[in-house]
């Protein structure tokens, strides 16, 4: 089981030895490929195989790829790894209005009930308002309820001045982040057969990433709550440390139907649960809920 999430920050050779990513710096590092969920490469002095490349994307490994500020620029994502890939494509294309409405109403008021637990692990005011909008969100979201929510969200998190088209250390957290999530749900995504550009709710076809940005929604609150608990000052600006922490929030622990799983492995739960519903063998979607800051431990 993949569970290791693995940063490259300085100039590397990556390649591949008998089913290990072989990481060569001062010193050689080497991963078993099994082990690994996903790859950030920072630096852009890393120089990686073509053939290691092939490899990551055969064992569904997620490889994130930085531009020049050190941000998350691309993907690379495995294709055609699962044996009913086209049954899910026509799964999904079928799929009816009424149906992607009551999914996008789930969806929604699952990540309202997050935010307002977000507030309310950090002794912020709000969260019972929130819990009571999220009660009136209705198929759809047509009263844009998210919206709304987001409005009294931020600046109860964050402070009255507070807004996420400012450009702070804050904002660049929370986008790096969101951006680490993003790349986790196309991933599975992409493993479990599903066509990442058909959303439920968003449409853009300039978006090749639609239901990505759907089904994430409900757990940007874990990326809220660690932002928020941890922090600093403008002048330090986004650091290697910072970004090496958000990055590996994918194995901090949420709830999902009465357990604890990695946020990575609850991502993967949440997209099997969507695909059952796209051909009709369910008629919900598994979601999470928000736990205070934990970090899964191995044994």
């Amino acid at each position: 089981m993949e569970f290791r999430s693995v940063f490259i920050a300085n100039p590397a050779q990556v390649s591949v030895r008998r089913e290990q990513l072989v990481i060569q710096q001062a010193r050689e590092v080497t991963i078993p490929l099994e082990d690994i969920a996903s790859l950030l490469v920072e630096s852009q002095a890393v120089v990686i195989s073509s053939a290691a490349l092939q490899k990551l994307a055969r064992w569904g490994v997620t490889v994130y790829f930085c531009d020049e500020k050190h941000l998350p620029a691309a993907l690379l994502l495995p294709v055609n790894r699962h044996s009913r890939q086209l049954k899910l494509l026509k799964a999904q294309i079928a799929m009816s209005k009424p149906m992607q409405k009551r999914l996008w109403q789930a969806v929604v008021k699952n990540k309202i009930q997050n935010q307002a637990k977000c507030l309310e692990l950090l002794g912020r005011p709000g969260a019972q308002d929130l819990r009571e909008l999220a009660r009136t969100v209705r198929p759809g979201d047509p009263d844009n309820c998210e919206a709304t929510a987001a409005a009294w969200y931020f600046p109860a998190l964050f402070g009255p001045s507070f807004t996420r088209g400012t450009d702070c250390l804050t904002n660049a957290a929370l986008n790096y982040g969101y951006a680490i999530l993003r790349g986790a749900v196309a991933r599975n995504l992409s493993i479990h057969g599903l066509e990442p550009c058909l959303g439920i709710f968003h449409h853009s076809e300039l978006n090749q990433f639609n239901l990505a940005d759907d089904l994430m929604e409900p757990y940007r609150p874990l990326v809220d709550l660690y932002v928020a608990s941890n922090r600093r000052n403008d002048g330090e600006g986004l650091t290697p440390p910072l970004k090496q922490q958000l990055f590996y929030l994918t194995n901090y622990v949420v709830q999902q139907n009465g357990k604890r799983y990695r946020m990575i492995s609850a991502v993967g739960r949440m997209v099997e649960s969507f695909a059952r519903v796209a051909v009709q063998e369910s008629k919900g979607l598994e979601l999470p809920e928000l736990r205070p800051l934990e970090s899964y431990q191995y044994e």
